[in-house]
């Protein structure tokens, strides 16, 4: 009995500290400097703004809706050659998982744009990293009160 009670509070002490490590660098860490989507929210823009839309479908993720090239070619024409001013990030959630079918980490990051006319927009984006690959599963431009 007592190396039933030994063990348990061995194995007890080993999961608390992995839950505190774990806790401690998700406050310490700060989600939003880690915010991976960041780069490739810069790149799709450009690219937008350029109206390189096969480089914007080359941002997105293999799993994303193959149905994208009507909503890749409308953000391009609304965009059409204004540049971003600047990015403010303004939401991010962050779901890590890592299981039978590899690890996978999800973004989920809201920003405030302003272009360089003075408009602002708002950019509400899903940024998957899994075993399939790196990209955007949704995309989308926000006009209007948020």
């Amino acid at each position: 009995m007592k190396k039933l009670v030994c063990f348990s509070l061995v194995v007890l002490a080993m999961l608390s500290c992995l839950i505190s490590c774990n806790f401690t660098q998700n406050i310490s860490g700060g989600l939003a400097d880690n915010a991976t989507a960041t780069p490739k929210v810069e790149e799709m823009l450009t690219a937008l703004a350029n109206n390189q839309t096969e480089d914007a479908k080359a941002l997105m993720h293999p799993q994303a809706n193959k149905e994208t090239d009507d909503a890749i070619a409308q953000m391009s024409s609304y965009l059409s050659g204004r540049e971003v001013s600047s990015i403010e990030l303004k939401s991010i959630n962050v779901n890590t998982s890592t299981g039978t079918s590899g690890k996978s980490r999800q973004e989920q990051v809201d920003y405030q744009v302003t272009l360089m006319d003075g408009d602002t927009v708002y950019l509400s984006v899903v940024y998957l990293s899994n075993n399939s690959g790196d990209g955007f599963i949704s995309f989308q431009l926000v006009l209007g009160v948020v």
